[in-house]
């Protein structure tokens, strides 16, 4: 009897009154419909956050766009005299030997700019657009492997997605760091790239993270290639705009390393005459044979300068070369997301590659 008794008393203070479960369901309760609350808002804040971010952009670039276009326009101000093909050929490659001697100074006097805006564009704009991508997967996870299927994976995988892009954001600062001391040296400007949303997808995101995309942290060659086959970039926003035909426009925004540009309006004559053409292919021949990584073209027909960074269909393009900074949606005017956020165009080894062949080649 005494035992019985001692197992009583030990018991009684576990056992569990339909009060206390009452008590504890409804406690659950408020702490799931929190939750719930707290997801819907978060997922809520990432589109207010994309658009307040595209505004304060917009507020604060301007100076910067000025600056851009200072930089393009003062490392080779006498572009506008080849707007078109003159003289002969062999007048051309003195010409085309004589103002490569004639950057160097030009190239001494913008350091100060050139620093300045890939101080501007690689650390803050990359940075705060980089920030967005990697706090959008936290609140709003576009993976199912990592919380978006439910509320419970949601809750349970939040410390793995913080851990994860905060690691993410953290080799984009030291990236944009490194790029920045690299655009300080080798000339890079800021130029646009006009495409569609399912295009930009497959440049922009990380390899393996968009199932239909397989070559996905590449550029590919395109139709067309008036200039050569390449790459396109324009100088301008309105240039780029033409080429973004389709019902969800886009434009990217990139940093481009030029590298050594061939006016084309030095070029050889039957270089020159091929271009405005479709598939003008002895511009990147003739281009790559020589050493020129990109060619610049004055576009007569529009009125306006294209770069077309010279590459073969079916190949991918220096990537290092090309690195994006964030990509507009036209038709909602705002950032879009990237899902996963941006692929790290330096640790890389395609990158690594490239810029090794680049050297030593």
């Amino acid at each position: 009897m005494l035992l019985l008794c001692n197992i009583q008393t030990l018991i009684s203070p576990l056992s569990v009154s339909g009060d206390d479960v009452v008590q504890f369901l409804l406690y659950f309760g408020l702490i799931a419909f929190g939750l719930f609350l707290l997801r819907l808002i978060l997922k809520g804040l990432v589109p207010f956050f994309s658009w307040f971010l595209y505004m304060l952009f917009r507020l604060f670039s301007f100076p910067f766009s000025i600056l851009n276009g200072l930089q393009r326009h003062l490392s080779k101000p006498w572009r506008f005299f080849y707007k078109h093909h003159h003289g002969s050929d062999g007048f051309n490659k003195f010409m085309r030997r004589f103002w490569s001697v004639m950057k160097i100074p030009f190239y001494i006097l913008l350091t100060p700019l050139r620093f300045a805006n890939a101080v501007f564009y690689n650390i803050f704009m990359h940075c705060g657009f980089e920030f967005y991508n990697y706090l959008s997967e936290v609140f709003d996870p576009s993976s199912r492997m990592e919380g978006s299927a439910n509320l419970f994976t949601w809750v349970l995988l939040a410390p793995i997605r913080l851990v994860k892009y905060s690691w993410h954001f953290l080799l984009t600062v030291v990236e944009s760091i490194i790029w920045t001391l690299v655009d300080t040296i080798v000339p890079a400007l800021t130029l646009y790239h006009g495409t569609c949303q399912q295009a930009s997808e497959s440049i922009t995101s990380s390899p393996g993270r968009l199932k239909e995309f397989y070559n996905s942290g590449t550029w590919n060659v395109g139709s067309g290639n008036f200039a050569g086959n390449g790459i396109y970039f324009a100088p301008v926003r309105s240039t780029a705009l033409h080429y973004a035909q389709s019902d969800k426009r886009v434009l990217i925004v990139c940093r481009v390393t030029l590298g050594n540009v061939l006016d084309l309006g030095m070029a050889p004559k039957y270089v020159y005459d091929q271009c405005g053409h479709p598939d003008a292919t002895d511009a990147t021949r003739w281009g790559l044979k020589h050493g020129y990584t990109t060619g610049e073209w004055w576009r007569s027909d529009e009125g306006w300068w294209e770069y077309c960074m010279y590459d073969w269909k079916n190949r991918y393009n220096e990537s290092w070369r090309i690195r994006p900074l964030y990509v507009e949606e036209l038709y909602t005017e705002t950032v879009h997301r990237i899902r996963g956020g941006m692929v790290h165009w330096l640790f890389r080894w395609i990158v690594i590659k490239d810029i090794f062949k680049s050297i030593f080649s």
